[in-house]
């Protein structure tokens, strides 16, 4: 047996005329390489071969090449292959050609659903146990189903790049440092490539698509810890500045409490301290006196320092893009394939906070910018909320609750509640964030806040809840089932302490601090 990793298996790859040569070729050098056998496919218009010339035309034959192909896609199976590859050039073009004189408007996309190659990349695209490619122009030959392509991540070469995107194929823009013209995009069982010259990458890419099993997907959550903790907890962050003390202060009383933790933030990138949250000489203006300890900022410190153990902590958080999906816009091309595309995937999403008894926001002024309007994290809030786990957040994050709706209700999550929040007393006139925090693209000032939280919470709470600012108390946290809320900074240690009350108080904590 050999040892090859794609050893016995078989790769379809769908031609026409006007291939080219050397993607072909390398196919065939590739595949073989990993054990795989090459078998080219094609219509064959009721013959038992068929020759097809290179992407040269026909005229200058001292450079054409050709190749034959005795394997119809009427008398194959999809089923028989690992992979079933659309090749590049005008192979979905001419494919994509019907014979029938009786085309109109009305059944145009049936009739182009249905020519065989089509028909027979549909049937490899609705069993995820074959990996599927396509190269450059293939997609063309999905353009006619958006029940296929709704909602899958693609990259193509930009001439279809309409068709596709009518069709509700999520577009992926280039990977920065990549050349443009080699893009590849893994989407589960789906590969793609905007261009033959990517075909090396694309090869390699359907190996790994197929080594990884049937349906398979990468899963944006980390491996759930062994053994676990007595409670396991979802901490999220912003990208654009948390403030050091909101989110010291619960990690200190979760790590004592024996729980797990798992970091998010909104793309997976590092989150940083707001630079003034750790430093214990900054002067706050509302309260007219330092804010943090000495011992606090150096606490602070070491977890926005990736090279100490708290900071290692929040080095790969888990992605909240790669975990939900985005809704899709109303006027989009195929809306309903589209929305049933995210309303499946936001099932699947949903029920993966089962590993979770709780979540919460940690506050400060980044929130404002990438959590509090961010339709996902809305979503993960109406999933711990629709599970019956307890949700928590401080400060800024709180207005996340507030903007947290079901689509078809439109009413706040927090109305009839009671919370707090940064109350107008505390609010700055000049920002404290995005000043040169470590490692990221932030370098300046927001000013004042964008909005007056104490605002939003009082209309969101409703005239059966209520906004707590508790101005002139020391701290001011609230808990009424299933919302934990802190106010700002001196509230952070207690937030935590609440949420653990919440879970495992001796009874349960279902209401305190109103």
């Amino acid at each position: 047996m050999s040892n090859a990793p794609l050893a016995g298996r078989k790769i379809a790859v769908i031609v026409e005329s006007q291939y080219i040569p050397k993607e072909i070729a390398t196919y065939r050098e590739r595949f073989a390489a990993h054990g795989a056998t090459v078998e080219l496919v094609s219509r064959l218009w009721g013959q038992p071969s068929q020759r097809f010339y290179s992407t040269v035309e026909p005229g200058s034959f001292d450079e054409v090449e050709w190749i034959e192909v005795d394997k119809d896609v009427d008398q194959v199976a999809p089923e028989d292959y690992a992979a079933v590859i659309v090749s590049a050039n005008y192979t979905s073009v001419r494919l994509r050609w019907s014979e029938r004189d009786d085309v109109t408007a009305a059944n145009a996309a049936e009739v182009a659903r249905n020519v065989p190659a089509a028909r027979f990349f549909r049937r490899a695209m609705e069993n995820r146990r074959i990996v599927k490619g396509a190269a450059c122009h293939g997609l063309w030959l999905l353009a006619t189903a958006p029940d296929l392509l709704a909602g899958r991540k693609v990259i193509c070469n930009k001439v279809v790049l309409a068709d596709v995107v009518n069709a509700g194929g999520l577009y992926t823009p280039c990977v920065p440092g990549t050349p443009p013209e080699k893009q590849v995009v893994v989407d589960g069982d789906l590969v793609t490539s905007n261009s033959y010259h990517a075909t090396e990458a694309f090869v390699d890419a359907i190996r790994d698509a197929i080594l990884a099993g049937p349906g398979t997907a990468v899963d944006p959550l980390p491996p759930l810890p062994d053994p676990r903790g007595k409670r396991h907890v979802l901490v999220v962050l912003s990208e654009w500045g948390y403030w050091g003390e909101e989110l010291v202060g619960p990690i200190e009383e979760f790590d004592a409490a024996g729980w797990t933790v798992d970091f998010c933030t909104p793309n997976g990138r590092r989150p940083n301290a707001i630079p003034v949250s750790m430093d214990p000489d900054f002067f706050d203006p509302p309260l007219q006196r330092p804010v943090t300890s000495p011992e606090m900022a150096a606490k602070v410190r070491r977890f926005d320092d990736p090279g100490t153990p708290e900071g290692a902590r929040l080095q790969t958080p888990i992605s909240l893009a790669a975990w939900f999906p985005e809704r899709p816009y109303y006027s989009a091309p195929a809306f309903v394939r589209l929305l049933e595309a995210y309303n499946r995937a936001l099932e699947q999403a949903r029920a993966s906070i089962a590993r979770y008894d709780s979540v919460l926001l940690v506050g400060g002024s980044g929130p404002v910018v990438d959590m509090v309007n961010n339709q996902r994290v809305h979503d993960l809030i109406l999933a711990f909320l629709d599970a019956g786990k307890p949700i928590a957040a401080e400060c800024y994050a709180v207005a996340c609750l507030a903007f947290a709706r079901d689509m078809n209700i439109r009413k706040s999550i927090i109305w009839g509640k009671h919370v707090t929040g940064h109350c107008l007393e505390y609010d700055y006139k000049d920002g404290t964030a995005f000043v040169r925090a470590r490692n990221t693209f932030l370098d300046f000032n927001m000013g004042p806040p964008p909005y007056p939280l104490e605002f939003i919470l009082r209309d969101a709470t409703g005239p059966d809840g209520g906004f707590h600012g508790n101005f002139g108390h020391p701290t001011s946290v609230l808990v009424d089932w299933p919302f934990v809320t802190g106010r700002s900074t001196p509230d952070s240690a207690l937030t935590g302490r609440k949420l653990i009350e919440v879970l495992d108080g001796d009874p349960p904590l279902r209401r305190w601090g109103w």
